[in-house]
């Protein structure tokens, strides 16, 4: 959220009730929806949540027409702005799908919200994308992230 503007964006938002409680609760706008991948557990309460706030869903440009209704397709190094003070940067991370995006924050302290590339005992699982190309983004892109990325 920009603590300028108070506008947020949420990022996979299944309990999409919890989630417009919780930004209301601090004072806070949703007005993006970023889904990280095309799964039901990432997307489900897209509508919802769009339907309570008409907010704008933005995915990986590769799975909007598998998540439908996306406002705005991502490609690598496209940068996602939150009111005046947020920037994020999407990463292209194939692997656990094939059309998978994180999103690092452009601030001093960085910070990767995930998906479902990462856990905290492992990676996700490949049975709908491949495991070769989850390995490149790890090699290629996790492991280049600053030692001080918070990782969520």
């Amino acid at each position: 959220a920009c603590p300028e503007t108070g506008e947020a964006l949420a990022i996979d938002p299944l309990d999409w009730q919890r989630c417009l409680a919780a930004a209301q609760a601090r004072g806070w706008t949703i007005t993006q929806i970023l889904n990280t991948h095309e799964h039901e557990d990432h997307t489900g309460g897209n509508e919802g949540l769009r339907g309570a706030t008409g907010a704008k869903v933005i995915a990986h440009a590769g799975a909007a027409s598998r998540i439908g209704g996306v406002d705005r397709g991502l490609a690598r190094g496209d940068i996602v702005k939150v009111g005046r003070t947020v920037e994020l940067e999407a990463l292209d991370t194939p692997g656990h799908t094939f059309a998978h995006v994180c999103m690092l924050s452009h601030t001093e302290q960085p910070a990767l919200f995930c998906g479902d590339t990462l856990f905290n005992a492992g990676a996700g699982n490949c049975h709908s994308g491949n495991a070769e190309m989850l390995y490149d983004t790890f090699s290629r892109q996790l492991a280049a992230l600053p030692d001080s990325t918070m990782v969520y």
